[in-house]
């Protein structure tokens, strides 16, 4: 079970009478945290992102190379962190100059543990947030500006946000040192992508204190993200939709680097299994649906799934995700 620890401002006003003084000491702490991230230095970073890369050494080099660069550019507002001893990780994060740690636990099958690269990630760092994102992911700049104004809202102590992909062919490395190359991407992301289920998470964004003592799922097989999305709600934590703001262009590949399908990697196989076991189900609507949504306008709340339209819109999304995964 994920454990969610309520600020110190929170556990103040159960026993505080006045709430006048108590609403007026919340209201100074946030923006005192607010203050602190963004003026104490010019180069603190406010997010940690942190991957699990696969091996290197493949025709799909360039798949995890855009992403990673891509994150480069987001710098110096996120730190950037690669973990996993697998080939050629070391010395891509050594290259790009990004920070690196080989020690995560693995499972029987050799997949690597999902609480173990988030507990690396909780040590080896220090920013307030942290994001877990798939290696095949480009982020645009936008990423920046939605987490200022995450954090801005000041309604929000804790959260967890996510968002839809765009699936795009991308055949070949991406120079994010011109802008031209940026543009182009967008425009090919918008004219010649596919917007993804929401059932599809490939960012989780939190504070850094939440989800502590995670179960032991495997990376990259089924079940385990639907959980996040569920636990952080059982919790009464906002589960945030950002995908108004974030594009998050996910580089279309095979699954060569799994022995099994992709209807077995998140479906059928025993690891898939053995995520939904320890998830204690699918959660497949729960753990896909956020409770707040953000977009130019602000953050406002999500309305009851019977009457969402978005949720109502995914829906065929959903059903096509879920023929390719029989059909492959």
């Amino acid at each position: 079970m994920m454990k969610v620890r309520v600020a110190t401002h929170h556990r103040r006003r159960m026993a505080l009478p006045d709430m006048k003084k108590f609403r007026a000491e919340l209201e100074k702490s946030k923006q005192e945290d607010w203050d602190s991230l963004h003026h104490e230095t010019p180069h603190r970073a406010a997010v940690t992102l942190f991957a699990v890369p696969k091996p290197f050494g493949s025709d799909n080099d360039h798949i995890q190379l855009n992403a990673i660069r891509s994150w480069k550019q987001l710098e110096p507002a996120v730190e950037i962190l690669l973990i996993g001893n697998e080939k050629g990780i070391r010395e891509v994060a050594r290259d790009l100059g990004v920070r690196y740690s080989s020690d995560i636990r693995y499972n029987d099958h050799g997949t690597p543990l999902v609480n173990s690269a988030f507990d690396i990630a909780r040590r080896d760092t220090n920013t307030p947030y942290l994001a877990y994102i798939n290696s095949d992911i480009i982020l645009t700049p936008d990423f920046v500006t939605a987490m200022h104004r995450l954090i801005d809202d000041q309604r929000f102590a804790q959260f967890v946000a996510i968002g839809k992909r765009i699936d795009l062919d991308v055949q070949q490395e991406i120079d994010f040192a011109h802008p031209k190359s940026l543009r182009r991407l967008i425009r090919d992301a918008k004219s010649k992508g596919r917007v993804a289920t929401q059932a599809c998470k490939e960012y989780f964004i939190f504070n850094r204190d939440l989800y502590q003592n995670l179960p032991e799922f495997a990376i990259g097989r089924g079940n385990w993200d639907n959980w996040m999305v569920y636990t952080a709600k059982k919790n009464r934590v906002p589960v945030i939709e950002t995908s108004s703001l974030i594009t998050a262009v996910h580089q279309n590949h095979d699954y060569s680097h799994i022995d099994a399908g992709r209807y077995q990697c998140y479906v059928s196989g025993d690891e898939a299994s053995r995520n939904m076991e320890l998830a204690g189900g699918r959660h497949i609507i729960s753990g896909s649906t956020p409770t707040w949504r953000i977009t130019d306008r602000g953050i406002r709340k999500e309305p009851m799934l019977i009457i969402n339209p978005a949720f109502w819109a995914d829906v065929p999304r959903f059903s096509r995700l879920v023929w390719n995964l029989i059909r492959s």
